[in-house]
């Protein structure tokens, strides 16, 4: 049975058979044992905490909400299995079982319609095939990690797995409209678990254009038109004039093309389509109703307070790409309807010299294709990449045009989904990026499943028809996943390992009763969350420790206060005016006794807005915006309210700076005392790194630590914060060793190599940097910025003996141009931006009446982001030169970058004035005034 016999067969009438349902049951079944085997035994690292909490406690995961994940999770935790945290683990498997039952059975399904009746002439070769391609997506990195843990990409797989085969049987029954309507439905509702599903949007118009051409338009209408009844909620919700304006203009732009189709078909319109297809798309869209049901019974997971029209507007708004929905769809729709607004830098960004050169879309596509391949073939073998080509290869093969788009249908929504998506999303191939992006696969990969498999089956087809004899081989492919089980194992495995619940464990269980835990990153925020709101609440006899119980602690999101919406849920469940439970229900969920009985104490919206209003002022008068400074205030507000009465403890996400004068080391995190410390006392120190030294060891001893990538990161990033500690201490001998403690947990550790190398800088220790870096590349090798650091260590080695030299003739020679200058090339050149504003402090007053240094101090400014040493020369340089409009200019850009607005308005006008029409021009282009550009003043200057 060569590839050149290959021609259209007749399909059966049965879309589904006996066999089907077998190879479906056995798939799914060798799946489920496996994830339930290698599950994990409670709750693991990163988002599980919060997601488990959550489902246990019928509340609301972070955005975007993740409804029906959240309600299908809180039913199946209600059978009485065990731990909670387990149960959801075991949710996950179950999903991901059933989606590779669907691999099984639709592949065999649709092998038996496009090949007919070669697809068994080999005796068992079509069940062969399809219990290899499902096993080979079950074992797949990224199907495998999340069917053993609390997330939700399993049941998204499934989700798209059923929206295909919907797809599937429409185009094996393409006259049915009832049947066309099920892939819209299912898509909906894979929306209200995950908004990729955005993305395969375009493949039900695909396959009616190639299949049933005569109502493509009238499907497009009803699209549109069911498109528009979304956004325009959506748009309401928004309250935004952008968004509202788009969808006025898009309600007439269909408006005009569904007239425009009546009166070209003289009314014969296919009125079902346009009647049933918005509602069948709500119906989709309903399980969003869960989220402000939830929220209104006070849950102990409520994030983004979506009881409220505006809470419920910012969950669904929080897309997973690039952006907020609002937001894309200015940039898409918006772009069309003539209403999206001008693109605007984002605050705080760098300046342009920092920033790396832009790739382009090619080289991105290029960079993500490559390594996505080879994550494929690590999963699915290097023949299953094989298999994927040869597949494309049967598509020309193939008369049948159903048969056909089928495979056009799975190819364009593997292309949108795993390579256009991602790279949209500035996907990166880092391990970081990678670690990002992986879970997203679960239904990229069942896609590729359905393609390699067809691979599979012409190959085997072709070399059983070449040399007969090689048949019985075919039974061989069954050892395939072998592969992904061996090569995937210590990346995905969870059984036995504890290291979630000892992360929350031992952070948590000596802590003074009714202190506050304030939870930075997602570990450090959502494992104690579970460990207070979930773990503690269940029997003793389903704990690991029946006599843990810290419902007494109150948990607080570090990086989430700065949010009215957050501040709310936090009242809700802390404060003194705590709703009681409202009925029945909310007492069966145990409402009454999830929270602390004594209120903590909160700050008025209107002292949050003075504070943080303040101390924006003075960040931005020093040039800089931090995005964390309004989480920073309001954690110190709360602080300050509560200090008395209650203990508070850190687990740190970004630097809690307000805090370090009163922070003392504390296990896994560091206590904040209500006075300041001169110091840390010694024998608090020596007690810190006894309990490190003997953590590291307990750690490093168990061979599972090694393997879980979430646990090095997350134990490494508690040690680098007690180093913080020492550092802002001066305490130098003491932070290198955290440090370096922390890189013994983790090579790969940022914020310890970012630390440890400017101490290692400061002592010429360049040979030690270049040491401390390789394990971390050995790890990481296509990390850019580990690169970064080892390149400019290199160069900065090479180049110490220029440095010392040229250091030396700035010394002798303070007020000498051609020093300074030569210094300031060298520093630039290794990436000293310290040294180099330093520099340019100490020379831009000595070198005042030299307007050719100046202007060369104000690009090192610019290009290092150093916008207080830019505005220094620019002043300089028009003091100086005060008639020259290019000086003006280069005065207005630094006033701009240290928000001085008076000054910025004044350069401006006297740039005009010098220079005319270009300068005007430049101003009026140039994106770099875009934060401007509105303001009633900027526009009277330019002559709007």
């Amino acid at each position: 049975m060569g590839m050149s016999e290959l021609d259209e067969m007749p399909s059966a009438e049965r879309i589904w058979t006996r066999a089907d349902a077998m190879v479906g049951l056995a798939a799914a079944f060798v799946a489920g044992s496996i994830y339930f085997w290698t599950a994990a035994p409670n709750v693991t690292l990163l988002d599980s905490g919060e997601f488990v909490v959550a489902a246990q406690h019928f509340g609301v995961p972070h955005p975007t909400g993740y409804p029906l994940w959240t309600l299908l999770a809180w039913l199946f935790q209600l059978l009485p299995l065990g731990n909670a945290a387990w149960e959801i683990n075991l949710f996950s498997g179950f999903c991901g079982a059933l989606a590779t039952g669907l691999v099984a059975v639709l592949f065999s399904s649709s092998t038996r319609w496009i090949l007919g009746g070669r697809a068994d002439y080999w005796r068992g070769l079509n069940a062969v095939v399809s219990l290899t391609v499902a096993w080979l997506f079950a074992f797949s990195e990224s199907m495998w990690s999340q069917a053993v843990i609390a997330e939700v990409y399993t049941l998204h797989a499934l989700l798209i797995g059923l929206y295909l085969t919907s797809l599937y049987v429409w185009l094996r029954r393409p006259e049915s409209l009832a049947l066309l309507l099920l892939p819209f439905f299912l898509l909906a509702l894979s929306f209200s678990n995950h908004q990729l599903s955005v993305a395969l949007a375009p493949l039900p118009f695909l396959a009616v254009l190639l299949v049933r051409r005569g109502v493509f338009w009238d499907l497009v209408v009803a699209g549109a038109m069911t498109v528009l009844v979304v956004y325009l909620g959506f748009a309401i919700l928004s309250g935004e004039a952008a968004v509202l304006k788009t969808a006025i203009r898009f309600f007439y732009c269909v408006m005009a093309g569904f007239l425009l189709l009546v009166v070209l078909r003289r009314f014969r319109v296919e009125w079902r389509l346009v009647a049933y297809l918005p509602f069948v798309v709500a119906l989709g869209l309903l399980p969003y109703a869960y989220m402000p049901l939830a929220s209104s019974t006070n849950p102990p997971m409520n994030w983004a307070y979506t009881r409220t029209p505006e809470g419920f507007f910012f969950s669904f708004n929080r897309s997973q790409y690039g952006g907020s929905l609002s937001q894309q769809s200015l940039r898409s729709l918006g772009k069309l309807m003539g209403t999206s607004p001008v693109s605007t830098n984002q605050e705080g960004a760098l300046p342009t010299g920092m920033l790396p050169p832009a790739k382009s879309l090619v080289a991105k596509l290029q960079e993500w294709v490559g390594f996505f391949w080879f994550q494929l073939g690590r999963s699915f073998t290097p023949l299953g990449v094989l298999a994927y080509f040869a597949a494309l290869l049967v598509v020309l093969r193939i008369q049948s045009v159903a048969a056909r788009t089928w495979i056009y249908v799975l190819e364009i929504a593997f292309v949108l989904a795993a390579i256009l998506q991602p790279v949209a999303d500035g996907a990166q191939t880092d391990v970081g990026g990678w670690w990002l992006q992986m879970p997203y696969h679960t239904y990229t990969n069942f896609i590729f499943a359905l393609l390699a498999g067809l691979g599979f089956m012409v190959g085997a087809l072709w070399l059983c028809g070449k040399v007969p004899r090689l048949a019985w081989w075919r039974f061989g492919m069954l050892v395939l996943p072998l592969w992904p089980l061996f090569f995937n194992h210590d990346t995905c495995n969870q059984r036995g390992r504890w290291f979630g619940w000892d992360f929350g464990y031992d952070m948590l269980k000596d802590l003074p009763h009714g202190s506050v835990v304030l939870g930075g990153t997602d570990p450090g925020r959502f494992v104690p969350t579970y460990m207070i709101l979930g773990e503690s609440t269940q029997p003793p006899s389903v704990k690991r420790d029946p006599d843990f119980d810290r419902r007494d602690l109150y948990i607080i999101t570090q990086n989430g206060v700065g949010e009215p919406l957050y501040r709310k849920y936090l009242a809700d469940q802390y404060g003194a005016d705590r709703p009681e439970p409202a009925n029945a229900f909310e007492r069966w969920l145990g409402r009454a006794e999830a929270y602390p009985e004594k209120p903590l104490v909160f700050p008025t919206e209107q002292e949050i807005n003075d504070a943080v209003s303040k101390e924006m002022e003075a960040s931005m008068a020093k040039g800089t915006v931090d995005p964390s400074l309004p989480h920073s205030v309001v954690t110190r507000l709360i602080w300050e309210k509560n200090r008395d009465a209650h203990e508070f403890f850190v687990e740190e996400s970004f630097p809690l700076e307000w805090s370090y004068d009163h922070a003392e080391p504390h296990g896994l995190v560091y206590r904040i005392n209500r006075e300041p410390l001169k110091e840390i006392p010694l024998d608090l120190v020596r007690k810190d790194f006894e309990f490190w030294d003997a953590y590291v060891i307990k750690l490093k001893g168990n061979p599972e630590y090694a393997k879980d990538l979430d646990a090095l990161r997350s134990f490494s990033k508690l040690r680098a914060s007690t180093g913080n500690l020492y550092r802002h201490r001066k305490m130098d001998a003491e932070a290198e060793r955290a440090y370096r403690q922390a890189l013994e947990l983790w090579p790969g550790n940022g914020e310890s190599l970012n630390a440890l190398n400017g101490i290692l800088w400061d002592r010429s220790e360049f040979d030690g940097v270049l040491t401390m870096l390789q394990p971390a590349l050995d790890a990481d090798p296509n990390s850019i910025a580990l690169w970064q650091m080892y390149l400019i260590a290199e160069k900065r080695k090479e180049l110490q003996g220029a440095i010392v030299i040229g250091e030396e003739a700035v010394a002798k020679e303070t007020a000498s141009s051609a020093a300074v200058q030569k210094l300031l090339e060298l520093y630039a050149s290794v990436g000293d931006t310290n040294k180099v504003a330093a520099l340019l402090g100490n020379s831009i007053p000595l070198l005042a009446k030299d307007a050719a240094f100046l202007k060369v101090a104000v690009e090192y400014g610019e290009a290092g982001g150093l916008p207080e040493s830019e505005l220094a020369a620019a002043t300089a340089l028009v003091a100086l030169e005060p008639d020259i409009a290019e000086n003006q200019l280069a005065l207005a850009r630094a006033a701009l970058r240290n928000n001085k607005r008076p000054e910025f308005f004044s350069a401006v006008r006297l740039a005009i004035e010098m220079g005319g029409l270009p300068v005007r021009e430049v101003l009026a282009k140039s994106q770099e005034f875009d934060s401007v550009r509105n303001e009633p003043e900027f526009q009277t200057i330019l002559g709007h």
